[in-house]
C-alpha cells in the first residue's frame, strides 16, 4: 500500500513539473515565431494542461501527499508543513494563471506578461517541492 501511494505521488509530481518543463522549454520555443498559431495553440494547451494538470494533478498530488505522510512518516512534521504551504502557493498562483492570466493572455499584453511570470514562479516553486519531497523521503 505505501508503494502505491508513493509510486502516484511522483507519478502525479512528474507529470505536474515534467509538464511545465516540457512548455516551456519545446511549446513556447516552437511557437514563439508563429504568430499564425500562437495564440489558439497556447489557448487550447493551456485548457488541457489546466485540466490535466492544475485541477486534477494538484487535488491528487494534496490526497496522496497526506496519505504518504501517515504512511511513510506517521504523521506531520516540520518540513511537512512547510512543503504544505509552498504546495498551497502553488495552488494559489496555479489558479491565478488559468483562470486570470491565462484567459485573458489572448487579448491582453498585460495579462500575457503577468502568465509568462506565474509560470516560471510556478516552476520554479514545484522544484523547491520536489526537492523538499527527496530530503523529507531521505529522513533529512
Amino acid at each position: 500500500m505505501k508503494e502505491f501511494f508513493l509510486f502516484l505521488h511522483v507519478v502525479l509530481a512528474t507529470f505536474w513539473v515534467g509538464g511545465m518543463i516540457f512548455l516551456s522549454l519545446v511549446v513556447v520555443p516552437y511557437l514563439k515565431n508563429k504568430p499564425e498559431i500562437r495564440n489558439e495553440a497556447f489557448q487550447e494547451v493551456g485548457k488541457r494542461f489546466s485540466l490535466y494538470g492544475t485541477f486534477i494533478s494538484l487535488f491528487l498530488l494534496l490526497i496522496t501527499g497526506l496519505v504518504n505522510t501517515y504512511l511513510l512518516h506517521g504523521g506531520f512534521r516540520r518540513s511537512i508543513y512547510e512543503k504544505l504551504f509552498l504546495f498551497f502557493i502553488v495552488v494559489a498562483i496555479s489558479l491565478a494563471h488559468d483562470l486570470w492570466a491565462g484567459k485573458k493572455a489572448l487579448y491582453s499584453e498585460y495579462h500575457r506578461k503577468w502568465a509568462k511570470w506565474l509560470g516560471i514562479a510556478n516552476l520554479i516553486i514545484s522544484l523547491m517541492l520536489v526537492y523538499m519531497g527527496v530530503r523529507i523521503r531521505l529522513g533529512l
